[in-house]
C-alpha cells in the first residue's frame, strides 16, 4: 500500500514518514473472521500481505520565496558508550531529527511540488494521502480539489485523505460565559472559531470534510495541539536559552491554557486513523495536559536552567529575533480542550499526561538529537607547566566552563559570607541560614590555623556543589590541576550507593565524572628554566617565585610517583590518561593533540550572529587581501614603468651621444674636403651660377656645362 506524505523533510513529515515505513498495512484493524480455504498458495499471498509495509512517497519542503536558502540543521553524531539503552535512545533521537531539504532513507520516491502533473499522478497512485495543512495550506487546497474531481476513477479502490491541522482553528471560540473555566469538547468543532491568522485553514478544514462525504474518498481532519519535538519547536527557544544558563522569559501574565501535543504522539495517532478508519471525520490530537504558558516555562528553567522566570509585556516578545510571528500566536493562545476518539485509539501513548510529566525524558532526547552532552576535562600536571594557559584555550574552542579550585573555593565562601549577613534572594528568603553560619566560622577557624588553607573536605564539597551546577551539567568544564591526590579524586568523583557507602570496582558519579583526563609532562628543569626567562616584576612575590616553585615542584614530585599518581584512579575508572610533553611541542600543537583526542564540540556550534560577523570579516580581509594585491600590483606597474621609463632615458642619452660622436667624426673628416671645394670648385662654380641668373638661357644646365667648361682654371 502507497502513502503520500508532505514535506518528508519538516520534522512533522519526516516523523511520519518514519512510523509509517515501519508499520505494517491493516495490523491495527479489527481482525475479520477467517474463512476456510484449502488453497496453500491463496493462504501464503495472504500472508504475504499481511505482513506488507507502507510505500512511502512524498515531497519536500518549498523555500519561502526571498527567504534564500534552508540553513543547515544537522543532528549530532552517534557516538557509542557502550550502554546499550542510552546507545539506542540516542541512536533513536538522531533518527528522529529531520534534515531539511534531504530525502529520508525510508522515504521510496520523492515528487516535485512544483510539477503539479507529476504530484497528480503520484497522488493518484496513492492509497493514502497526508498533509501538514499548517505548512503546504495551498498545495493541500489544491489536491483535495483534484482529488474530488478525479473521485469517480478510483471508485473500487477508495482512498483516504488526512489533513493536519492546528488547535489554532479553534483559538477564539466563544466558551459559556457562566462557566469560562469550562472545557471544549471535540465534538463542539462545528462552531469553532479561529485566530485571525487561521481563517485560510479553518476553510480548508471544511472543505476537506465536506469532500469526504463522496464514498470513495474518505477525508480526515486532525486538530493538532501546539507540537513539541527536539527540533525547532515551539518551545525550542525556551530550550535553547535554558541550555545556556539564561533567565526564561514569560510573555504576559502566562496563565493561558496550552493543549499540546508530542510529535510520536501525533504520528501514532495519524497512523492510526490511516488504518482504523474512524467514523469521526474530525479529531482533536491533544494529550491530557491543562498546564499554562508559565507552567510549562518555569518547569524548563527549573530542570534545564537557572530556575528563574522574567515575566515580560507580551509585546516584548516581537522584538525576540528567534520567535517567528506563528510561534508568537501559539504561545499566547488559551485554549481549554478536552481529548476526544484519540483517546480510545488502540496504540501506546509516549508523553500523555503532558511535556512537564515526562520532561526529564525529553530533554534527554533533546540533548541526544543536537549532541548537547557536557564534556568533562581534567588537565594534570606539574607547576607551571601550562595547565593554565591550555585549559583557557581548551574552555574558549569547546565553550565549557573553565574552573580554577581557588577561585571556585572563593566563590563559595562569598556566598556564604552574603547569606550570613542577611542578604538572600528571592529563592533564599525562607532559607535557614544557621547551619550556613556554623559552616562559614569553621572555615574561618581551620584557615587561621592552617595558612589560610580550607580543609579538604570543604573544598571538595564547594567542587562537587560546582560540577553539579546547570552551567556545568549543561556545556561541562575544565578543570584546571585538580584533583592531585588519590583521595581527593575518590572524595569527588565516585559514585555511592543509596546508603553513601562505596563497593566494588571503581564506578564514577555520571553526573560530574570527567570524560579526558590530560596530563602533560615536562621536566622540573625546563619548568625552572621557562620561568628564569620571566621578567622579574612577572614572578617576584608569585608561587612561581624561585623558593615557592621548588618547594610545590618537590609536592608534586612526592605525590605523583611511578606507583602512586591520581593518574591511576582515572585508569582504573577506564577514563585512561592522554600523556601530553610539552618540552618537545608548543602550546599550539599540544591544542592540536588535545583536540584531536577529545573531538568535536558538545554544543550548538556558532550562532547565526556569529556566522554573519565570521562572514563578515572573511569578506573584509578577502576585500582587503584583494586590495593589497591590487596596490601591490599598481606598485609592481609603476615600478616596472619606472623603470621603463629609466632605460628608455637612459638609451635616447646614450644615443643622442653616439649620434653626437658620429657628428663630430663626420665633420671632422669633412673639414679637407670643404677646403678642396672651396678651393678649387666653389669659385668657378659660384661664377656660373651668377652668370646663369643673368642671362637666364633656356637651357641653364646646358649653359653652366658650357660655362665651367671655358672658364676651368685648370684646363690645359
Amino acid at each position: 500500500m502507497k502513502v503520500f506524505v508532505s514535506n518528508v523533510d519538516s520534522t512533522l513529515g519526516h516523523n511520519l514518514s518514519r512510523l509509517f515505513s515501519v508499520t505494517t498495512v491493516d495490523h491495527r484493524r479489527e481482525e475479520e473472521p477467517e474463512e476456510d480455504e484449502d488453497d496453500e498458495q491463496d493462504e501464503k499471498v495472504k500472508e504475504e500481505k499481511a505482513k506488507e509495509n507502507y510505500n512511502v512517497v512524498g515531497t519536500l519542503q518549498t523555500p519561502v520565496e526571498g527567504a534564500g536558502p534552508f540553513s543547515p540543521r544537522l543532528p549530532a553524531p552517534m557516538v557509542e558508550t557502550g550502554d546499550k539503552k542510552k546507545d539506542a535512545a540516542r541512536r533513536q533521537a538522531i533518527e528522529k531529527f529531520a534534515l531539511t531539504g534531504q530525502k529520508p532513507k525510508w522515504v521510496a520516491e520523492l515528487a516535485d511540488s512544483k510539477d503539479r502533473a507529476a504530484l497528480k499522478t503520484t497522488l493518484l497512485s496513492s492509497d493514502v494521502i497526508v498533509y501538514d495543512l499548517v505548512s503546504s495550506l495551498e498545495e493541500a487546497s489544491w489536491a483535495i480539489e483534484m482529488l474530488a474531481e478525479e473521485a469517480d476513477s478510483f471508485a473500487d479502490k477508495p482512498k483516504t485523505f488526512i489533513g493536519i491541522s492546528s488547535v489554532m482553528t479553534w483559538a477564539k471560540t466563544k466558551v459559556d460565559p457562566d462557566d469560562p473555566e469550562a472545557f471544549l469538547a471535540e465534538d463542539e468543532y462545528r462552531r469553532r472559531k479561529p485566530h485571525p491568522n487561521f481563517k485560510a485553514h479553518l476553510a480548508a478544514e471544511k472543505n476537506i470534510i465536506k469532500t469526504g462525504k463522496k464514498g470513495a474518498l474518505r477525508t480526515y481532519v486532525i486538530a493538532a495541539g501546539l507540537i513539541y519535538h527536539a527540533s525547532d519547536s515551539i518551545f525550542h527557544s525556551m530550550f535553547k536559552s535554558a541550555w545556556h544558563n539564561e533567565d526564561l522569559t514569560c510573555y504576559g501574565e502566562g496563565d493561558n491554557v496550552m493543549p499540546t501535543i508530542y510529535i510520536d504522539d501525533l504520528c501514532h495517532i495519524v497512523v492510526e486513523t490511516a488504518e482504523s478508519l474512524p467514523e469521526s471525520r474530525y479529531m482533536l490530537a491533544i494529550d491530557d495536559s491543562k498546564h499554562t504558558l508559565y507552567e510549562i516555562t518555569k518547569a524548563i528553567s527549573d530542570a534545564l536552567g537557572t530556575g528563574k522566570v522574567i515575566k515580560a509585556p507580551k509585546e516584548t516578545a516581537l522584538l525576540n529575533k528567534d520567535l517567528p510571528q506563528m510561534d508568537y500566536d501559539m504561545l499566547l493562545l488559551n485554549l481549554r480542550l478536552d481529548p476526544g476518539h484519540a483517546k480510545d485509539m488502540a496504540f501506546q501513548w509516549k508523553f500523555e499526561a503532558g511535556l512537564i510529566e515526562n520532561l526529564n525524558t525529553f530533554i534527554d532526547e533533546y540533548k541526544y538529537a543536537r549532541g548537547l552532552t557536557s564534556l568533562n576535562i581534567i588537565i594534570h600536571g606539574p607547576p607551571a607547566s601550562g595547565k593554565s594557559t591550555l585549559s583557557a584555550k581548551l574552555a574558549e574552542h569547546y565553550e565549557i566552563h573553565c574552573l580554577d579550585v581557588d577561585k571556585v573555593v572563593e566563590a563559595a565562601v562569598e556566598r556564604l559570607e552574603r547569606r550570613v549577613a542577611g542578604n538572600l534572594t528571592a529563592e533564599e528568603a525562607d532559607d535557614d541560614i544557621d547551619a550556613d553560619r556554623e559552616q562559614l566560622e569553621e572555615l574561618k577557624e581551620a584557615a587561621r590555623t592552617n595558612n589560610g588553607r580550607y580543609p579538604d573536605e570543604h573544598v571538595i564539597n564547594f567542587v562537587r556543589d560546582k560540577l553539579r551546577s546547570m552551567p556545568c551539567r549543561n556545556q561541562g568544564y575544565v578543570m584546571d590541576g585538580y584533583p592531585n591526590t588519590l583521595d581527593e579524586a575518590r572524595d569527588l568523583f565516585r559514585a555511592v550507593d543509596e546508603d553513601g557507602e562505596e563497593r566494588g570496582p571503581i564506578k564514577l558519579d555520571d553526573l560530574v565524572a570527567p570524560h579526558h583526563v590530560i596530563s602533560l609532562d615536562i621536566s622540573d628543569d625546563l619548568i625552572k628554566e621557562r620561568i628564569m626567562q620571566l621578567p622579574d616584576s612577572a614572578v617576584a612575590g608569585t608561587k612561581n617565585a624561585e623558593e615557592a616553585l621548588t618547594r610545590r615542584l618537590e609536592e608534586y614530585r612526592a605525590i605523583n610517583t611511578d606507583e602512586v599518581t591520581v593518574l591511576n584512579f582515572f585508569d582504573e575508572a577506564e577514563v585512561h590518561p592522554l600523556i601530553v610533553s610539552t618540552e618537545a611541542n608548543n602550546v599550539d600543537a599540544v591544542m592540536a593533540i588535545v583536540t584531536k583526542q577529545i573531538g568535536r564540540p558538545h554544543n550548538y556550534g556558532p550562532t547565526e550572529e556569529r556566522l554573519a560577523e565570521e562572514r563578515k570579516l572573511a569578506d573584509e580581509a578577502k576585500a582587503n587581501e584583494a586590495t593589497f594585491a591590487e596596490e601591490e600590483k599598481q606598485r609592481r606597474e609603476k615600478e616596472e614603468e619606472d623603470r621603463q621609463s629609466k632605460a628608455v632615458a637612459e638609451w635616447n642619452s646614450r644615443l643622442e651621444e653616439v649620434r653626437k660622436q658620429e657628428q663630430e667624426v663626420l665633420e671632422a673628416q669633412s673639414v679637407p674636403l670643404r677646403n678642396y671645394l672651396m678651393k678649387f670648385v666653389m669659385p668657378t662654380l659660384t661664377s656660373g651660377l651668377i652668370e646663369v641668373c643673368k642671362a637666364r638661357p633656356e637651357d641653364p644646365i646646358d649653359y653652366l656645362a658650357e660655362f665651367l667648361f671655358k672658364h676651368n682654371p685648370t684646363a690645359v
